[in-house]
C-alpha cells in the first residue's frame, strides 16, 4: 500500500507542482489559513478531485470551521474523502485513526491543556492501529520549533501514548512546519509532511510511504 501525505497546505494546495500517485492520500490538517468555509470549500474542491482511491482528512488549528460549525463543514466534504475527527477506518486491512487535536497553541482551534485532558483524546486511539494521523506531533519527535530554538512542541501525552500501540507502523502529522521530514523509532515511521515551511511558504514535496 502506498501512502502520499502532506499537511499545512494553509490554502496554497495550488502551488503544489504534482502529487505523486499512491493508494491512500493523506491529509494531516490546516488546509486553510483563517478556517473559513470559502477556504474549506477551495481545498477540498481540490483535494477531492485528485485520483487517489482512498482520501483521508483531519482538520487543523487554523482549520476552525471544523470546530466551531462542524455541520456545516461536514457537509461540504466531497464523496471520495473521509474526515476523521477521532474516528478510524480500515482500508485493505490496514486500520487508520485520525485526531486532530494539539496541546495549547495561540487559541487556535482544536487546542487542549497538556496532561489529563488531552491524554483523554489519546486514551480513543485504539490499540490496534496501525496508521494514526494527527494535526500536532508528539514530544520530541519532528516537532522542533526555530522560536525560541530548540524548542520541542509536540505532546508529552501523545509520545506516551505512543509506547501502548503494539501495531503502529506510521505515524503522520505536520502542525510545526519547521520540521517537515521523516523518522523512525523502532518499528514505526514517523512524518511531519507539512508542506509550508517556516515563512507559509509551500516548498515541500508530499511524502510518499509503502507499507
Amino acid at each position: 500500500m502506498r501512502l502520499v501525505i502532506l499537511s499545512d497546505t494553509h490554502g496554497l494546495h495550488g502551488f503544489i507542482g504534482s502529487v505523486p500517485d499512491g493508494d491512500v492520500l493523506i491529509h494531516a490538517g490546516d488546509m486553510s489559513l483563517r478556517g473559513t468555509l470559502e477556504e474549506v470549500e477551495g481545498f477540498l474542491g481540490w483535494f477531492g478531485a485528485l485520483p487517489h482511491q482512498h482520501k483521508l482528512l483531519v482538520a487543523g488549528n487554523h482549520d476552525w470551521i471544523f470546530e466551531r460549525r462542524p455541520t456545516v463543514a461536514k457537509g461540504v466534504i466531497p464523496t471520495g474523502v473521509t474526515y476523521l475527527e477521532d474516528a478510524g477506518v480500515s482500508i485493505a486491512g490496514i486500520n487508520f485513526w485520525g485526531s486532530p487535536w494539539q496541546p495549547w497553541f495561540y487559541d487556535w482551534a482544536f487546542n487542549l491543556h497538556r496532561g489529563a485532558e488531552i491524554a483523554g483524546k489519546w486514551a480513543l486511539i485504539p490499540n490496534d492501529v496501525q496508521v494514526l494521523i494527527t494535526h500536532g506531533p508528539p514530544h520530541g519527535i519532528l516537532d522542533e520549533v526555530v522560536m525560541p530554538p530548540g524548542k520541542h512542541q509536540g505532546c508529552e501525552a501523545l509520545r506516551e501514548r505512543l509506547g501502548s500501540l503494539p501495531a503502529l507502523r506510521l505515524h503522520a502529522f505536520g502542525h510545526i512546519h519547521e520540521a517537515y521530514g521523516t523518522a523512525s523509532e523502532g518499528e514505526c515511521r514517523f512524518v511531519n509532511a507539512s508542506i509550508c515551511n517556516f515563512q507559509y511558504a509551500p516548498v515541500n514535496a508530499p511524502v510518499v510511504v509503502d507499507l
